[in-house]
């Protein structure tokens, strides 16, 4: 079986990464052959994207050149038994190119980790993004053969619109984890940590005087890996920003004594699956999460992390993990058998498996 799949990011983007990419191997192994249609070639994407070289004629060059690889690709859909949209076919204009595949595929399957049918608040206000169509993701999930999501939230939005819906989590290769978490000790100030996007970077902001508080009280460090480390707004707190590299992505997270999972309570972070989060917890990191949505089912708080709401609240648990090692020991050893047990590679991937093979085989509705 030839299956096709849609990235709308690069390879080193998460979601690209851990929804696709990762599995390629295991699903040789299965029988089933993988293809990935990128947004852009490899090179365009590194120049433009993780670079981050800005201006309007960059954007329009890459979304014009973004726009013909998926002509190109949709235009070929015919040649596998199975194609994959993954999160988006192309995020501007009405959903023109989504109903030339749908005509095209034989098998058609949706598969998202993020709530994409609606708009974050943390979505710039540009010209370029006020195009963007979030609704034309409900006509997608309606004529695709299979959908695929990550969290229970989403399927049960996607739901409203397809029956065949499956939760398909997030997952790690728990291997390359191990090799790059580092033992939990007492060693020099402790590191608080954060990860993720330019977007991501107000859930931090707001913990500002949170973390103002506690580098003055404590021997602390804080740690920013973000491609928006520039952008970084912490008034009085001491940080030490980094730029995400995905040669050094693992290792610069593994430096963290303490994970920061921090996130506003709204429909959109209430659906998501944070990866983050995992990360942490396979990298045997001691996490403290937002009480929101996802993260809160996967982490149990005092069990494998801690929970926190209010301000008062973070600070109370962050400070309870920065002055106990081995609360800190327990629940990072607790973090990484929730991994072990729900969100492997090869526990997920099964479910992958399974779900292709199964859109393949079926008939004419």
């Amino acid at each position: 079986m030839k299956v096709l799949f849609y990235l709308l990011d690069g390879d080193t983007n998460a979601s690209s990464w851990h929804r696709a990419l990762q599995y390629f191997p295991l699903l040789r192994a299965h029988g089933i052959e993988p293809f990935a249609s990128r947004p852009v070639p490899r090179w365009v994407y590194e120049r433009l994207v993780e670079r981050g070289e800005r201006g309007l004629a960059s954007k329009l060059g890459f979304y014009g050149l973004f726009l013909a690889c998926r002509l190109r690709d949709v235009a070929r859909a015919a040649a596998y038994d199975v194609v994959i949209v993954q999160r988006d076919l192309f995020p501007f204009g009405p959903p023109l190119l989504e109903r030339s595949l749908r005509r095209r595929a034989r098998r058609l399957v949706y598969d998202t980790d993020d709530a994409t049918y609606l708009r974050p608040s943390f979505t710039p206000r540009t010209p370029m993004q006020r195009l963007r169509r979030f609704d034309k993701v409900a006509a997608l999930v309606r004529s695709a053969d299979w959908v695929s999501v990550a969290t229970p939230p989403i399927a049960t939005w996607a739901r409203q619109h397809n029956p065949r819906v499956d939760v398909v989590p997030m997952a790690v290769d728990l291997k390359v984890y191990d090799a790059a978490r580092r033992q939990v000790g007492a060693d020099g100030p402790i590191v608080l940590g954060w990860a993720g996007t330019a977007g991501g970077l107000g859930y931090l902001e707001q913990l500002g005087p949170v973390l103002r508080e506690l580098t003055a009280r404590h021997d602390l460090r804080v740690r920013v890996v973000s491609g928006g480390w520039r952008q970084l707004r912490l008034p009085g707190v001491s940080i030490e920003a980094r730029p995400w590299r995905a040669a050094t992505a693992l290792t610069d997270l593994a430096s963290f004594d303490i994970g920061l999972v921090p996130l506003d309570d709204t429909p959109f972070e209430r659906a998501k699956f944070p990866f983050k989060l995992l990360q942490f917890l396979a990298l045997s990191v001691t996490a403290v999460a937002a009480r929101v949505g996802v993260a809160a089912e996967v982490m149990q708080d005092g069990q494998n992390g801690l929970l926190a709401g209010s301000a008062d609240e973070w600070r109370e648990q962050l400070e309870r993990l920065i002055v106990d090692l081995s609360l800190r020991r327990r629940l990072a050893a607790a973090g990484r058998e929730t991994v072990a047990e729900h969100y492997t590679l090869e526990r997920v991937g099964s479910l992958l498996v399974d779900g292709l093979w199964r859109v393949a085989g079926r008939g004419a509705d």
